[in-house]
């Protein structure tokens, strides 16, 4: 084990790991809101309880009961049941596509983990399972029992991750979650946990005592009135429980936040200050990696032939994608300089959010500064993390046959494999010669015509084009998509659809407040604005300079590539169009059923929503035939006619009374019309610029092209959907869901106000046995 265990720093500071004030701090905070949940509800359903049962013996030993004592009785009796019910839970602790391992199967793992465990001051995990997930945690079962008695603790190890970090990276990450298996306050964080279940059953769920007060609602108007009431207090009780657990959420959110700090520090203390570091910084290029690895094993799949070593696939991908963005820091780190290296950082303050891995987490500069604020140098250990494993390449083959046992594949070996990705990876859009300029990037979107792109000045062609992607195209398209990023997120602050950790927003550097955030925004989308204009000048540059290059050599190539060009911006468009289309309506149905109840107007609201999108998808199928495809794309896309293709509309418009079933039937139109002209879209761009470079390469040799072939046809005319046209979305409920919905401070006041009112009325009426009886 000392010959693949990476060695542990010198001269820990003794009280590195010590919880910080503001962690205790926090840790009293949420003890005091969780014991005001708890007594609350505990009051509430003994209250209930006991007046139901009160009331009842009452009437039966004494005979004064009368027809409203007991129906006082029974209402309190269901409330009783229906406070006892969520109580009645046991949460599963588990994870997707499990493969549990043993000491017996992976002796040398545990060994590793038990060593780590034991020098972390951690409880050793009770179960090990190995997962295909970028990501380590910790996971547990729950149950009301765990109130009382500890839940063990099992270690989740994704093998993406192991695949991607060295091994003393592993080991700052692993550190990281036993420093979580530490912490006392873990256990407040299972009693946090324990509670929201029992809130999530009283909120959320609707079972059958709530089909039961619909149906009493809704019969003879003598006995509905009564199920009117229960329905009032039921509602009236799930508010306040609401409410108040809010509050437990918010302190426990405080706590994480030190909560990770102080398991970061954990990890400092048995790895050095870099390499949790260092993890976290890969953790977005190994994200990014492995979706596009499956993504790309899928496709195999569906022919038949998949990789037998799936990790092989991920590190190939990451290795093509450094060279696409012409990163060669893309899921590795620089070289910590030998002098002072405590004032060596990975990460800038900024808004973006953290890796999907650590979504929850504090923000990634924050977590480096706290790592180190009292700097630990530590030996950094570059071997491959799968050294933990005792035959690495074994359990990498046989937990890819775990993840693809459902599918019927002949497992190919690793030069075919490796050569059908370079293959993918070899699309002309992808060469790193073009900077990046077309990597998840329109340029076509932000022309309302295609001939728009022809508009540029240039005094030669041929010049021109030995002029096109420049080296500083790349740090252009950087900084955009930063400007992007940040414009984004600060829109998406002010709108309230996401809030900082620690409720502060800091943004390079400084910390804004939120009546800021308009100003903010309206400087960072000038400067997006600019950065877009130079980019998309540079667009039009490249088309011009091709097309005037092809007018010189003649041949049809200027109408052949003005053909693509077409095709290109009508899929590009066409496909935008639909999709902000079921945006809108995704919008509309998440408002209209925010309260879990639909009015006739907001149900014509959503059959409006429906009906844009069912015109959006019935004009790519109308128009059909008007789209003639050139033999280049048709075999690109392995078709003989679009029309053919798309097959026919047999969709039907939405009404009122289909529009249940047609909300499960839209998503299956929508997926289909969409990845089709997600396909042409982008064989469309690979073609062009594939005939581009011919047209460049003759042009710049000064010889005779081949005669072009003939051009593709698009409608004349057809939706488009520039940036800044996109359809308004509701963003803020209206005043009554927003009651019903505590959206904001002032409505969450106001509900609870009315809530807490109506259950106290119930309380008086239950205690008052004297109007009763």
């Amino acid at each position: 084990m000392d010959s693949i265990y990476p060695a542990n720093p010198t001269n820990i500071p003794p009280d590195l790991t010590k919880p910080s004030k503001a962690h205790k701090r926090h840790v009293w905070l949420a003890v005091l809101g969780l014991i005001t949940f708890v007594l609350v509800y505990l009051l509430l359903t003994v209250w209930f309880g006991w007046s139901s049962y009160s009331l009842i013996y009452t009437s039966i030993t004494t005979g004064q009961g009368n027809l409203f004592t007991w129906l006082v009785a029974l209402s309190a009796g269901f409330l009783t049941l229906f406070m006892v019910k969520a109580l009645l839970f046991v949460k599963k602790g588990s994870i997707e596509q499990e493969y549990e391992v043993t000491a017996q199967s992976e002796p040398q793992l545990f060994r590793f983990l038990f060593r780590l465990a034991d020098e972390t001051g951690a409880p050793r995990p009770h179960r090990v399972f190995l997962s295909p997930r970028v990501n380590a945690c910790v996971f547990y079962d729950l149950s009301l029992l765990n109130f009382f008695f500890p839940s063990k603790k099992n270690l989740e190890i994704g093998l993406p991750l192991v695949n991607a970090l060295t091994v003393s990276e592993l080991k700052a990450v692993l550190a990281h979650e036993f420093g979580h298996f530490a912490q006392r306050s873990m256990a407040l964080g299972n009693w946090v946990y324990i509670a929201q279940q029992i809130a999530a059953h009283i909120i959320a769920k609707r079972d059958a005592l709530d089909n039961f007060l619909r149906f009493l609602s809704n019969v003879d108007l003598r006995v509905a009135w009564f199920g009117w009431i229960l329905r009032l207090i039921v509602w009236s009780l799930r508010a306040t429980m609401e409410t108040i657990f809010n509050l437990v959420l918010l302190a426990q959110r405080a706590l994480s936040r030190e909560m990770e700090f102080q398991a970061d520090l954990v990890a400092v203390s048995v790895t050095g200050s870099d390499a949790l570091i260092h993890a976290l910084h890969k953790l977005q290029a190994a994200d990014e990696a492995w979706d596009r690895a499956q993504s790309f094993v899928n496709d195999q799949v569906r022919e038949g032939k998949a990789s037998k070593d799936l990790f092989a696939v991920q590190l190939r991908v990451i290795k093509h994608m450094s060279g696409i963005l012409n990163d060669p820091d893309y899921g590795c780190v620089a070289q910590v300089p030998a002098s002072n290296p405590e004032q060596h950082r990975v990460f800038t303050a900024d808004i973006a959010q953290p890796p999907r891995m650590w979504a929850t987490h504090p923000y990634n500069h924050e977590r480096e500064q706290n790592a180190k604020k009292i700097y630990v140098p530590g030996v950094l250990d570059d071997r491959s993390s799968w050294i933990i494993f005792d035959d690495a390449q074994a359990l990498k083959e046989k937990f890819t046959s775990t993840l693809l046992s459902r599918f019927d594949v002949e497992y190919k070996p690793d030069e075919e494999i490796f050569s059908l990705l370079d293959k993918v990876y070899a699309r002309e859009y992808l060469n790193s010669r073009y900077r990046g300029a077309y990597l998840g990037r329109s340029f076509v979107r932000h022309a309302a015509k295609p001939d728009v792109l022809y508009e540029s000045n240039i005094d030669s062609a041929i010049s021109t084009l030995s002029e096109l992607y420049p080296e500083d195209l790349s740090g252009k398209l950087e900084q955009l998509r930063t400007l992007e990023r940040e414009r984004d997120l600060l829109i998406a602050l002010r709108d309230g659809f996401y809030t900082p950790p620690d409720g502060v927003i800091r943004f390079r550097g400084n910390e804004i407040k939120k009546r800021e955030l308009a100003k903010v925004i309206e400087e960072v989308s000038i400067e997006c604005a600019g950065v877009q204009e130079v980019i998309f000048n540079h667009d039009k540059r490249c088309r011009t300079a091709h097309k005037r290059a092809a007018e010189q050599l003649g041949q049809g190539w200027d109408e052949y590539l003005a053909g693509l060009l077409a095709l290109l911006h009508y899929a590009d468009h066409m496909q935008a169009n639909i999709a902000d289309s079921r945006a809108l309506l995704n919008n509309v149905y998440a408002v209209v059923t925010a309260d879990r109840n639909v009015s006739s107007r907001e149900l014509k609201r959503l059959v409006a929503a429906g009906t844009d999108v069912f015109r959006a998808l019935a004009i790519v199928y109308r128009d059909a035939a008007q789209v003639q495809l050139d033999t280049g794309i048709q075999q690109r896309l392995e078709i003989e006619n679009w029309a053919n293709a798309l097959g026919d509309f047999t969709f039907v418009a939405p009404d009122k009374h289909n529009i249940s079933d047609w909300l499960n039937a839209s998503d299956s139109w929508l997926n289909a019309t969409l990845d089709w002209l997600g396909a042409l879209r982008q064989v469309a761009l690979e073609q062009l610029l594939v005939s581009e470079a011919q047209v460049a390469g003759w042009a710049k040799a000064g010889t005779t092209a081949m005669a072009a072939p003939a051009r593709s046809q698009v409608p004349h005319s057809y939706p488009t959907l520039t940036p800044g046209e996109e359809r308004a979305l509701q963003k803020r409920l209206d005043l009554w869901d927003r009651f019903q919905t505590a959206d904001g401070f002032v409505a969450g006041a106001i509900r609870f106000v009315v809530a807490a009112s109506i259950i106290g009325g119930a309380l008086y009426l239950t205690a008052a046995q004297h109007l009763l009886l």
